[in-house]
């Protein structure tokens, strides 16, 4: 019961104070762009990623690629050299070697040492984009109060019943966001693409899991908002089996507890206007609080069929309809946050299937949050293959 009433709390007073959101022409900004791209042993996807880089919409004397190789052992550095000498004298393009794998923040941050463009760009190796949305990502800094523009993600390549779930849970995820962003900033930009003022960004901390969270606390903490945008899409192959979703919520999870609880000084901190009130505590107790309760629940009912196996479905039934509220809320929220790249995935359509779907990916963080606690963070992690396949069917329109 608790769990609904909190959910049913914090998101309406995200719909309660989320704007609508409307598609604008906003003009051609054109400041000096670097293109930040961290690999390690990507060689079955730069090359569907550099063609989609040549194919960009900017102009060419505001561009700069930087590619911050962490000791690939594959053909990844041999592919992207190839690539800068046949662009040579059209694309000016950097590659950066380091002589160790040391984990994507460190990447990032070697970027930094060498990028003294306007906006940095953050964009992942397994993911493509419209040609035009770089003109689209750094039209939201037209507004001299935004630090961050994050992109929308479009997942592709699955369809069947899991590609389904996942397509239900990016537009629940998206919504949310963007109604974050509409009351202050969104709990993180997503650094498969995401823009930032330069001045703004200091090294990461030692020890990084998760640049998506501490990239953006860094522009909130100077005063500056994110905004989330849905005309900046970016598409990308999701792990399409039980196991390897199961995989991806397990480390994505472990990364986004550990940002939560490294800058808990946000937690209620007015200093972050509402991002510190309200955003903050919300997915502070998404990712920490609600895995926690959620096992006390599966216990307590759990206890009663054994005890009392009548008031077991009572129990339930309660459950429930204590959760509709939620749902309603959620749906309302999905209806005003939408976009055509997403209405194009197809979902199950099933909210039992999204409950359930909840369910098991707060057990999943739950595993994380002990894996956390009991071994620390992970900074380095293992590729899922499954996202790294030079065959996924990504739109780059």
């Amino acid at each position: 019961m608790l769990l609904s009433v909190v959910y049913t709390l914090g998101l309406s007073t995200l719909l309660l104070g989320a704007k609508e959101y409307r598609a604008e022409p906003r003009g051609k900004l054109n400041p000096t762009v670097a293109l930040v791209i961290p690999t390690y042993n990507e060689a079955a996807v730069i090359p569907r990623k550099l063609e989609n880089i040549r194919q960009l919409d900017y102009p060419r004397d505001k561009l700069q690629i930087v590619i911050v190789d962490s000791a690939s052992t594959d053909d990844t550095i041999s592919l992207v050299k190839r690539f800068v000498v046949d662009n040579a004298g059209n694309l000016a393009c950097t590659l950066l070697e380091q002589p160790v794998r040391m984990g994507k923040s460190e990447a990032i941050n070697e970027a930094l040492r060498h990028v003294d463009a306007e906006i940095l760009i953050l964009t992942d190796a397994d993911v493509t984009f419209p040609s035009g949305s770089l003109y689209e990502i750094v039209a939201g800094f037209q507004d001299p109060r935004i630090g961050a523009v994050s992109g929308v993600e479009v997942p592709v390549g699955g369809d069947d019943m899991m590609g389904g779930v996942e397509g239900d849970y990016r537009r629940i995820y998206t919504a949310i966001r963007m109604a974050e962003a509409s009351v202050d900033t969104p709990f993180m930009c997503e650094s498969e693409f995401s823009a930032y003022r330069r001045e703004l960004l200091q090294p990461l901390r030692p020890g990084t899991m998760c640049d998506d969270i501490e990239l953006t606390v860094g522009v909130r903490s100077k005063g500056y908002r994110a905004e989330y945008d849905l005309g900046a899409s970016f598409f990308e192959a999701e792990a399409g089996t039980f196991k390897s979703k199961i995989r991806h919520k397990f480390r994505r999870g472990m990364a986004n507890q550990h940002a939560l609880l490294r800058n808990h000084n946000v937690l209620f901190n007015k200093a972050y206007g509402k991002y510190g009130t309200l955003v903050y505590p919300f997915e502070f107790f998404t990712h920490i609080i609600s895995p926690l309760l959620l096992v006390i629940a599966v216990s307590f009912l759990t206890a009663l069929a054994v005890t009392n196996p009548a008031a077991l479905p009572i129990a339930v039934l309660v459950s429930g309809l204590s959760a509709l509220p939620s749902l309603v809320i959620m749906q309302r929220l999905m209806d005003k946050y939408s976009s055509k790249d997403l209405e194009g995935v197809r979902g199950t359509g099933s909210w039992l299937l999204a409950a359930a779907a909840f369910l098991l990916f707060q057990f999943a963080l739950l595993a994380s949050l002990i894996r956390l606690i009991v071994k620390g963070p992970v900074v380095k992690w293992g590729q899922i293959s499954e996202t790294r396949t030079s065959t996924a069917s990504i739109t780059t329109k």
